[in-house]
């Protein structure tokens, strides 16, 4: 089973605890320090061709950026499949399980799977042969005030052939899947990503909109039912607006 990692700020040491409390039931997490987007020197990253000069990514958004991409080459580097997982992740208490089980089953060129949900969001699916897509919302309701439930819920995950996905609160990610990704991103610049298709244009304001102009010509998937949701609170996250 592909490595796990959370990303966490070096001063977000009470998210850290509370992720490790939440989901004790996991093992072998590795912490991964996060990119604190303060601390960025932006014309040294222009001169290193990682940004351009006219990206207007916040200090959080550029900091979370770098993070997931820093874990890209990692697994580039490693030849190795590679789990993600920002520290607002909260993981069903069957996440090791049925994803064993679900990577078993899916096509061994994999390049993505999204595990987690972001609330409220959509993902665009591949519904039907012929390219027919379709649109997937899930909305917040009281989950964060069931998190237990949640947490124990019997379900049959399944994994479903995706062209667009946003939130990158909790992927697999293959190697090959990782060099493409980063082939594509850098430098990492304004655009307007078109999902054709689904009718919507979105302008690239963080990483999971810049990787959503990949998506389609990679083998990606989401999990669902999901099996990770997130703790949408800003203060201390790595994607804060800072």
């Amino acid at each position: 089973m592909a490595e796990m990692y959370v990303v966490n700020l070096d001063r977000s040491v009470e998210r850290l605890e509370m992720f490790r409390q939440r989901n004790a039931h996991l093992k072998n997490v590795h912490r991964y320090p996060g990119v604190d987007g303060r601390t960025l020197n932006r014309d040294q990253l222009v001169e290193q061709n990682i940004i351009t000069s006219d990206l207007d990514y916040t200090a959080g958004s550029l900091g979370c950026a770098l993070s997931h991409v820093a874990l890209w080459k990692e697994a580039v580097h490693r030849n190795q499949p590679m789990t993600v997982a920002e520290d607002d992740a909260i993981f069903s208490h069957h996440f090791e399980s049925h994803m064993r089980s679900l990577l078993l089953n899916v096509r061994t060129d994999w390049d993505f799977i999204l595990w987690s949900a972001s609330l409220p969001c959509y993902a665009w699916l591949d519904a039907l042969p012929g390219g027919i897509g379709a649109r997937l919302q899930f909305f917040t309701g009281e989950v964060m005030k069931h998190i237990e439930e949640f947490q124990a819920a019997e379900t049959e995950p399944a994994l479903i052939r995706a062209r667009h996905l946003l939130g990158l609160q909790c992927y697999s990610i293959s190697p090959k899947g990782a060099r493409a990704l980063l082939d594509w991103c850098f430098p990492i610049r304004p655009m307007l990503v078109d999902f054709t298709g689904f009718g919507v244009r979105l302008n690239n304001t963080g990483i999971d909109c810049i990787t959503s102009g990949l998506m389609p010509s990679l083998k990606a998937y989401t999990c669902l039912p999901p099996l990770v949701i997130t703790d949408d609170r800003a203060e201390d996250s790595v994607r804060v607006n800072t």
